[in-house]
């Protein structure tokens, strides 16, 4: 049985700020009046003006204020309603009434929040290439009723039901109408309609939220709206006809803090969704980041197929984001943007579903600085002065980024395009790859958040140091045991369990003649444990062939062999598939792998051309979830 804990505090409590106490001083003391305002905008400035609580100001702004207004969700919303929720600021409503913005301006940057169609609006079918309406695709059986009445209820709970051919949008009752719902379909559709209308209770219209503490909605009803609320721009306020930010919701009592804080918790709030693909149950946000943006109706579709081509890859730098349906185009959304199918704006917001670029300064051990660029969600990272000695992007373009001229993620796209290694077939399991997330994980990371078990772990460590080093999978670059230790890429436990196999790669010097020997030779005289030393000559062999100690350059075994760097016998036997050990684990499947076999099963990372193996995220169960952070 599930508890949710709320409490009274975290539900109703208001809160002011000094701001607001600041400013109920000034009115008690200071009487000011609606004039008195004007003065201290040009007499202040802004930062006064930022300082006072916006929301304790209106009483003296009212009718300016409610002459300004926009086209909401459903009906107008005037400037002091877009005030009140924090969408407007004073100083905005201020260049609207001078006439250094206008009302068009204003909408259109406000848009996500007012009027645009952000809900998945109906399905792209990867194999003709159309846009259908979900009414449609349950008639041609492409998905079932249960399925479409699901995704038709996120609509009208979100703002609208949208025609997904031309991005128009319309009540429920004229979605009817025009057949992009079914009349048996009605009702559940109007009942879905209140999230936006809301919901009447004692003469006054109140929200998803208050009417789950009415008890006028079901409590996971109520969350399952909430969520794709949220995730199509914002917790919806019926009576202003807005979407709100999340945590101004909070503010509002739109919304309570312990449903946020868990809402993507499946022991707190179930998914109710399902992907059209495989019939896996999902949350509305995950099913968006899936969607492609129409070119021709400026909205979301949720591709169908085989192609899967809007999934995360990590051989591919970007997933397919837009389609043009008029042309047949599927584009990444830099590729949008660079022929103008897009807007910047929508390019932006497209982009950072994808990625999130943040700059970062690091220092070396001489304390020389450098800029690293690096994106938040798959790991994969960038150092600029190393991608302009490389020639890959001018210096020009660099000033450009520092000049605030283009963004981190434009910077972060461009770099992408640009990077395009080839497939480096001598490379063992560099690191783990994250399907749901498109994220690169280091080994080590990948046993501490349980997606590999310790000994997977040991021996794909054992295999980078014995072939070149311990990798960092988001920059491709190879570390010794010591430096991999200071950077954090392996623990104390792991270095010494693999110091030895470092020494298969370096070589190990004769302790008489000062020479440096051969593996074989070393393992003769007990000088490394001959078990660990004949798996780490399987990896060398297995990722391109042994490796010479001295010039550290590949050889094939029977140079290897008249090299002495091993044995006949030894050698017969590696060349022998069946006497393969199946020594890991596989991170996605959990069947037991060779070394081989988990080669075979890896894929080549587009950014750094290494092999990385896909994992699968642990399934979070019981309430323990809540509690402790992976």
């Amino acid at each position: 049985m599930h508890v949710e804990v709320t409490t009274l505090n975290q539900e109703n409590d208001k809160t002011f700020g000094n701001e607001e106490r600041m400013f109920e001083g000034y009115k008690t003391s200071e009487g000011f009046r609606r004039e008195d305002f004007a003065k201290m905008s040009s007499f202040l400035g802004e930062e006064i003006l930022k300082t006072v609580d916006d929301a304790t100001q209106l009483e003296y702004f009212t009718e300016e204020y409610d002459d300004i207004k926009f086209q909401g969700l459903r009906h107008d919303v005037t400037a002091r309603q877009l005030t009140e929720v924090k969408l407007l600021d004073r100083l905005a409503v201020e260049q609207l009434r001078s006439g250094q913005k206008t009302v068009d301006e204003v909408q259109k940057s406000l848009e996500k929040f007012l009027t645009k169609p952000t809900a998945i609006a109906g399905l792209y079918l990867e194999s003709s290439k159309e846009i259908l309406s979900f009414a449609l695709a349950a008639k041609r059986r492409i998905i079932g009723k249960a399925l479409a009445l699901a995704f038709l209820e996120a609509q009208a709970a979100t703002g609208f039901i949208i025609d997904p051919t031309t991005g128009q949008k319309f009540s429920v009752d004229d979605s009817v109408v025009r057949g992009l719902a079914d009349h048996e379909f009605k009702s559940r559709l109007l009942e879905a309609e209140k999230a936006v209308l809301g919901y009447c209770c004692s003469g006054k219209v109140i929200s998803v939220y208050q009417a789950m503490e009415a008890r006028l909605l079901e409590r996971q009803k109520g969350k399952n709206i909430l969520e794709a609320q949220i995730a199509s721009g914002g917790v919806i306020d019926p009576v202003r006809s807005v979407r709100v930010p999340p945590e101004t919701a909070v503010q509002l009592g739109l919304l309570n803090n312990t449903i946020l804080k868990f809402l993507y918790e499946p022991s707190s709030n179930a998914k109710c969704f399902h992907s059209p693909n495989n019939r896996k149950a999902m949350y509305y946000c995950d099913l968006l980041k899936m969607c492609l943006f129409s070119v021709s109706s400026k909205c979301f579709v949720l591709p169908v197929g085989e192609r899967k081509i809007s999934s995360p890859s990590a051989e591919k730098g970007h997933k397919i984001s837009v389609v043009d349906v008029e042309t047949g185009a599927e584009m990444t959304s830099y590729e949008a943007y660079q022929k103008n199918c897009v807007d910047k704006a929508t390019y932006l917001e497209l982009s950072k579903q994808e990625f999130d670029w943040k700059e970062s300064t690091y220092f070396d051990s001489d304390g020389n600085s450098f800029l690293l660029l690096t994106d938040l969600k798959t790991g994969v990272q960038f150092n600029i002065e190393e991608t302009l000695n490389q020639g890959r992007i001018g210096r020009a373009l660099v000033n450009k980024y520092r000049e605030g001229s283009i963004t981190a993620n434009e910077l972060g796209d461009i770099l992408v395009s640009s990077s395009q290694p080839n497939k480096d077939l001598n490379s063992p399991v560099a690191g783990f790859w994250l399907s749901e997330t498109n994220e690169r994980i280091p080994v080590l990371k990948a046993s501490r958040k349980n997606l590999v078990d310790r000994v997977t772990a040991v021996r794909c460590l054992e295999a980078q140091v014995s072939t070149g080093g311990i990798i960092d999978p988001f920059t491709g670059k190879k570390y010794s045991v010591s430096e991999a230790l200071q950077r954090e890429l392996i623990d104390d436990g792991c270095a010494k369990q693999i110091q030895q196999c470092e020494l298969i790669f370096t070589g190990i010097i004769h302790p008489v003649r000062n020479t440096v020997m051969s593996a074989v030779e070393a393992m003769h005289l007990n000088a490394i444990d001959k078990e660990m030393g004949v798996r780490c000559l399987e990896y060398q062999y297995l990722t391109g062939g042994l490796i010479d100690p001295k010039s550290h350059s590949r050889l094939t075994m029977e140079d290897a062999i008249k090299n002495g760097i091993i044995d006949a016998v030894t050698a017969t036997k590696m060349k022998d598939e069946k006497l393969y050990v199946k020594v890991l684990t596989c991170p996605k499947t959990k069947k037991k792998l060779t070394y081989k076999e988990a080669l075979e099963r890896a894929v080549f990372d587009c950014h750094t051309g290494l092999r990385l193996l896909e994992a699968a995220q642990p399934m979070k169960t019981g309430i323990s979830s809540l509690y402790y952070n992976s």
